[in-house]
């Protein structure tokens, strides 16, 4: 059996003779499976080989920067003239949070017992700004997280299962892998998905964890107070509560409010609309609140065309083109910078 990979910073304290014993062991274990097999990639497509080679780069890139997390940069609304807003949002622009790799501590296992230097490491990532941010896990699929929201998973998934442990709340966008289910654990509550969206509710002081589905669909498995398994399968337009005291799971379809969830898509077009416009249709479409800190902003103009998205990327686009940030608190929204000249 193959040794599990090795995260670049794992490489770099080894580099730099700062590995402990067990460390030392399993790089060096992993360094001699590469020898044994050097034409590993030949057997594969070449698209699969440069896939596999550019998602590598980028995890070294991304693990070496993860000492010092640095500032988004926005660019200035010039540069993004005549780029239609889907593009940006496609393109994807992503909020310093705190991410960490840690090791997995050890797990006893029934039988036998566990080597802790064979334990694989583990991310957590919380997000600990005001604002929305989005992660992007190994396998491609990607949660959009509330402030106070933290993940946790394998740095590299492993091969038969994708799982993360999550609390707080995000709109979590899975990759399809028929072949590899992806489960969510939150507190006592599993959530079971082969690719589809929802979002996850999960903060224990409000005692009721919620899960709403968008597309596809979700199973959501939790044990009542005697032990016994309560499971529910949601489509889309239906949720999962799950009462932390009561231990009780229930599924129902989801109400159909005035206003949309911050994470539900809409399409919405504004022409050299003025900010104070721009909320106004914000908070109709959306259930929130948004608020000025600078009342000058009022008369800034907006251009864009928003075809299927959510709040937070819409906010987002928003704040880049007038350069202006946001803050977020449960779903009231502050919005702060200089009036437009």
């Amino acid at each position: 059996m193959k040794p599990n990979g090795i995260p670049p910073a794992l490489l770099e304290k080894y580099l730099s003779g700062e590995c402990t014993d067990a460390e030392k062991e399993m790089v060096e274990a992993w360094y001699a499976s590469l020898q044994g097999e050097p034409r590993y990639l030949d057997h594969l497509p070449d698209t699969e080989q440069d896939e596999i080679r550019q998602e590598v780069f980028g995890n070294i890139r991304r693990e070496l920067n993860m000492v010092e997390e640095r500032p988004v940069h926005r660019l200035p609304w010039h540069w993004l003239a005549g780029i239609a807003a889907s593009i940006l949002v496609a393109l994807g622009i992503f909020f310093a949070g705190n991410l960490k790799t840690v090791q997995l501590p050890e797990v006893t296992v029934k039988g036998a017992k566990s080597d802790p230097s064979k334990a694989l490491p583990v991310t957590t990532f919380k997000n600990t700004g005001k604002q929305v941010v989005r992660h992007k896990l190994p396998d491609g699929s990607v949660v959009t997280m509330h402030p106070k929201s933290t993940i946790m998973y394998h740095t590299a998934f492993a091969t038969n299962k994708r799982f993360v442990e999550f609390s707080g709340e995000g709109f979590f966008d899975v990759k399809k892998d028929k072949a590899h289910p992806f489960n969510i654990k939150s507190g006592d509550m599993i959530i079971r998905v082969l690719g589809t969206s929802f979002n996850v509710k999960a903060i224990e002081s409000q005692k009721k964890f919620q899960v709403d589905v968008v597309t596809g669909s979700v199973q959501v498995t939790a044990y009542d107070k005697k032990l016994d398994k309560q499971e529910v399968v949601l489509k889309p337009q239906q949720q999962a509560l799950f009462e932390l005291d009561s231990k009780r799971l229930i599924s129902k379809t989801s109400p159909l409010p005035a206003k949309k969830e911050i994470y539900e898509p809409v399409t919405i077009v504004f022409e050299e609309t003025p900010l104070k416009k721009v909320i106004e249709q914000l908070e109709k479409r959306f259930n929130v609140s948004i608020s000025l800190t600078n009342p000058g902003l009022a008369k800034c103009g907006l251009t864009a065309n928003f075809e299927s998205q959510t709040f937070p990327n819409i906010l987002e686009i928003l704040c880049t083109s007038l350069d202006v940030t946001y803050t977020i608190s449960d779903n009231h929204i502050t919005i702060n910078g200089e009036p437009c000249d």
